[in-house]
């Protein structure tokens, strides 16, 4: 199975090994033309999923080195590897892909358990873009595998995103509340607020009024081909709910009780042999045609 998911952003799986990718500096920048070369370092964790305890061979992973924009490297020569779990080592580069495995060439490793694996001192290219980092892990002698490829955005030296901030982490039903944030001059940014994408390039806040139920809010800010996202959640006090099926096994009790579609609310009891013994269901309906 093959996952192709941003760099960041955890994995979990019904059975087998997860993957969770991370970078130091985040976001990576390009190197400049001129000057020192910008340097990067990637983590990979590798998780167990599931029920069942793996028998793990091998983990894997695979940087491009090159000039161009899909490359991440632009050598890999002097990338130091390193691996966190005792008993596995580092067993050399092929073809671009560091691998890992332990020394006496399996482990079995129990549901929850995980080890990382560092790459550090990559040197960065000078194109701006997105590159394709993937991890791999190989059980059971090398007849399983799992398959993360994560696509690491490469930004320009001078580009940043960060402390996207709430207000107010919670709210009060129908409050506003403002989002902050710092952007570098020039980055292109976008508000996405439950599926409406706001253009807020140039800006540094945004306020959402009225709201009414707990929210995440995600800021994309994008320079070029290269393109990074952060979240924040704000919550509300008492919130608006909004369903498609309410069954109530006990009594209802409302100060209001209003729709702004139909007509008339209508509570009606349970079709049941025996009413009593069924529970209660609200029910909201047209009048029917006569009716006052």
């Amino acid at each position: 199975m093959t996952e192709y998911v941003p760099a960041g952003a955890p994995r979990t799986a019904e059975s087998g090994v997860a993957f969770q990718l991370n970078t130091d500096p985040a976001p990576v920048r390009v190197s400049p033309s001129t000057g020192d070369t910008e340097y990067a370092r990637i983590t990979v964790v590798a998780t167990v999923t599931g029920q069942d305890s793996l028998t793990l061979n091998e983990i894997t992973v695979k940087v491009l080195a090159g000039a161009d924009s899909p490359h991440f490297a632009s050598s890999l020569s002097g990338v130091r590897p390193l691996v966190d779990r005792r008993g596995w080592e580092y067993t050399g580069v092929q073809q671009s892909v560091f691998s890992f495995m332990p020394d006496l060439g399996a482990e079995t490793v129990g549901p929850g358990a995980s080890l990382a694996v560092t790459l550090d001192r990559i040197p960065v290219n000078q194109a701006i873009g997105s590159s394709q980092v993937t991890a791999t892990a190989f059980w059971n002698n090398s007849s399983d595998t799992a398959r993360t490829i994560f696509e690491v955005a490469k930004f320009p030296p001078a580009f940043y995103l960060k402390d996207f901030t709430a207000s107010k982490p919670v709210v009060n039903n129908g409050d506003d509340v403002e989002l902050r944030w710092q952007a570098s001059e020039g980055a292109t940014l976008h508000l996405l607020h439950e599926g409406v994408l706001y253009e807020v390039t140039g800006r540094s806040e945004f306020t959402v009024t009225d709201m009414r139920r707990t929210a995440v809010f995600y800021l994309r800010g994008s320079d070029g081909a290269a393109e990074q996202t952060l979240g924040t959640i704000v919550g509300v006090a008492d919130p608006d709910l909004e369903v498609n099926n309410l069954v109530v096994t006990d009594e209802v009790r409302t100060v209001r009780l209003e729709t702004r579609t139909l007509d008339r609310i209508r509570i009606v009891r349970s079709l049941t042999p025996n009413a009593a013994a069924g529970p209660a269901f609200v029910s909201v309906s047209e009048p029917a045609a006569g009716e006052a």
